[in-house]
């Protein structure tokens, strides 16, 4: 995130990588796991990038919440199509965001939704190489012969 985030920032979108792996992570666990890696994410990313006035703690939240809620969907969704990744990753990014701004108002809504929208459009083109990554580091292929 602190390397390669501002490099590829795009006409003022600039890419969540915690969140949108955290995301995608979570898609493979249960609602624990979900819970635990969407609070890491929200630690790590209150580390790197809290806001000067506050927000730590609702970074943290936000995250953990959209972590738990995609662990949830652990017998509900087919989990290994990358369609679904991208729709959890667009929706669960807006949703983190809007509840970060829930917990932590902004003093200009308007900036505030622009880089929402952006990060969220920038996420979403990332969803399916990143999925397809955390899908082999997860659950790589097996031997033929096991099947």
């Amino acid at each position: 995130q602190c390397v390669f985030a501002e490099p590829m920032q795009v006409r003022g979108a600039t890419p969540d990588f915690i969140t949108a792996t955290a995301i995608l992570i979570a898609l493979f666990g249960d609602a624990n796991s979900g819970a635990a890696v969407g609070f890491f994410a929200g630690l790590l990313l209150g580390v790197i990038a809290s806001p000067p006035h506050g927000g730590f703690g609702s970074l943290i939240v936000s995250r953990t919440l959209v972590g738990l809620a995609v662990g949830c969907l652990e017998n509900r969704i087919f989990r290994n199509n990358a369609f679904i990744a991208l729709a959890l990753v667009a929706s669960g990014t807006a949703i983190a965001e809007t509840l970060f701004f829930v917990f932590a108002p902004q003093h200009n809504i308007g900036h505030w939704a622009r880089g929402m929208a952006l990060t969220t459009v920038y996420n979403t083109l990332l969803a399916v190489p990143l999925f397809l990554l955390i899908r082999g580091l997860v659950h790589p292929k097996t031997n033929r012969e096991d099947r």
